[in-house]
């Protein structure tokens, strides 16, 4: 969802006046900033979680004028200025989900040629059963009863400034700005994620599911679907600045959930797909398909319209299977849901078995024409 963020905010710019709250390293403390816990109502954190979403289009611009690298430099050196004098923001070295070296990122029983594919890897509708199962069966055998949750909001204080000193920003929840910045896990924490992790780290690898992904979050914050949801996106999302983001432990533990010929994009389409369903819970499927539908446009844009339809299709469906969870625990569904326990079958909710020959076969011609030796018709 980062490309709403950089699309919109470009876009009024010069429509968001003010540039305090009130000092000058707020621009640089959100970069580095850190909340010790679970908090619904944060003043310190809304400030420079605004800041640093207020900067993008700048930055964008400074990218335009091939001053990117500078203006990182200065960041980088305002960061280590201002770690001395708080040092609590430095980080802590990340002890649980560290790089596995020799983690594959391809399917070697693959030919070795890039696709991604063109059908939709999941049935969004039958997602949306399968949690329904979850939450039938965590309450009737772990007596964990269904709760919507509270939802992060800006703090009151923080609201009154936002039509003075971030106008666009104004017309945009806590939760859309935070995940237009990949920034949860820094501005929203649940103080459940090192659970999550560590039950995800004990499993197999290539071995969790969706389904067990729900569960396990599930069951960790005893039943509030909102917190759920969030605590999957806050430890997927973490290090998607980061290289070799891709063999990170947690990963690797993962099983692929869209359609790729060859290399997949793993870390991509998990924290999508939670991201937009968190936000369809918290804000409903129409909102969270106009931003999905914005995100795809601006992935298109940034990406110069690289075949992403695995992508566009987690933007597009994820948002109503957020939505119809919300719903489904608002209005106590879950007392007359019909049970099948058929729902929680991989192969109920997924379809992972696009046929790639035919593409296959294509890239090949395509090749051997690019590779085919002229004749000289004089050396005939």
């Amino acid at each position: 969802m980062k490309n709403l963020i950089v699309l919109t905010s470009f876009l009024f710019t010069f429509v968001s006046h003010g540039q305090d709250l009130h000092l000058e390293e707020n621009k640089f403390l959100g970069y580095i900033y850190q909340q010790d816990g679970y908090l619904l109502m944060d003043p310190k954190g809304d400030v420079l979680l605004l800041w640093t979403a207020h900067q993008i289009p700048q930055f964008i611009l400074a990218n335009l004028k091939g001053k990117q690298s500078e203006i990182l430099a200065k960041r980088s050196k305002r960061i280590e200025e201002l770690l001395i004098k708080y040092p609590e923001y430095r980080p802590v070295e990340e002890s649980k989900n560290t790089i596995a070296n020799d983690y594959i990122t391809f399917n070697p029983e693959h030919e070795a040629i890039e696709l991604e594919g063109h059908e939709a890897p999941f049935k969004a509708r039958n997602i949306a059963l399968m949690m329904k199962q979850v939450i039938i069966e965590e309450y009737q055998l772990n007596g964990i009863v269904p709760k919507r949750g509270d939802t992060h909001k800006w703090s009151p204080e923080i609201k009154k400034e936002l039509h003075k000193n971030f106008t666009i920003f104004s017309r945009m929840s806590k939760l859309l700005v935070a995940l237009s910045r990949g920034g949860t896990s820094h501005y929203m924490v649940t103080g459940t994620e090192e659970n999550l992790k560590d039950y995800i780290i004990s499993r197999p690898e290539n071995s969790i599911n969706l389904e067990e992904m729900f569960r396990a979050s599930y069951r960790i914050n005893q039943g509030d679907a909102y917190l759920t949801l969030l605590t999957i996106e806050n430890v997927l999302s973490r290090f998607w600045l980061t290289p070799q983001r891709s063999k990170r432990l947690i990963l690797t533990k993962l099983k692929d959930i869209t359609n790729f010929n060859y290399k997949t994009d793993k870390f991509g389409s998990w924290y999508h797909l939670f991201g937009i369903m968190l936000f369809g819970y918290a804000e409903g499927g129409l909102k969270a398909k106009l931003v999905g539908n914005i995100e795809t446009m601006g992935s298109q844009l940034m990406g110069r319209f690289q075949d992403e339809k695995q992508e566009t299709y987690i933007n597009n469906r994820g948002g109503s299977i957020g939505s119809k969870i919300r719903r489904f625990i608002k209005r106590n569904e879950f007392e007359d849901f019909k049970q099948n326990k058929r729902y929680t079958e991989e192969e109920f909710y997924m379809d992972l078995e696009e046929d790639f020959s035919k593409r296959i076969e294509k890239n090949k011609n395509k090749a051997s024409q690019i590779f085919l030796p002229q004749i000289n018709a004089s050396n005939i």
